[in-house]
């Protein structure tokens, strides 16, 4: 009988418990792979998602970039709009932001909004 009652009990606790658990908030990131046109690729993807995962930051996905309605002009030295992006967790915001990242703002305006254009990750 007592096996029974510590059975249900742990169980009924377990059940419990399991609601009270929320799944993380997400926010989406987004940084200069710092590519120099004929001199430097930047930062890869994965290099970046290390950089933010070794701080503590909590990464879901990466993907690579291009800042769309930028212009930049085409020659040997200058920058390039590529980007990396990251999902992460919003309670990791900050930490991303002292690191160099800034936040992607949905609730600003479409003209204010940086908006991107995915691009495959080389």
């Amino acid at each position: 009988m007592k096996s029974i009652a510590l059975t249900l009990s742990i169980t009924s606790f377990l059940l419990i418990s399991g609601c009270a658990i929320k799944s993380p908030e997400y926010v989406t990131v987004y940084q200069s792979r710092g590519v120099i046109q004929c001199e430097s690729a930047g930062i890869t993807a994965a290099d970046s998602r290390e950089q933010l995962s070794s701080k503590g930051v909590g990464v879901k996905t990466s993907q690579c970039g291009q800042l769309s309605g930028v212009s930049f002009i085409s020659v040997c030295g200058a920058e390039t709009s590529d980007v990396v992006i990251h999902s992460i967790e919003a309670k990791d915001i900050r930490l991303a932001e002292m690191m160099g990242y800034s936040l992607v703002d949905s609730t600003q305006e479409t003209g204010d909004e940086q908006e991107f254009d995915i691009i495959p990750c080389e």
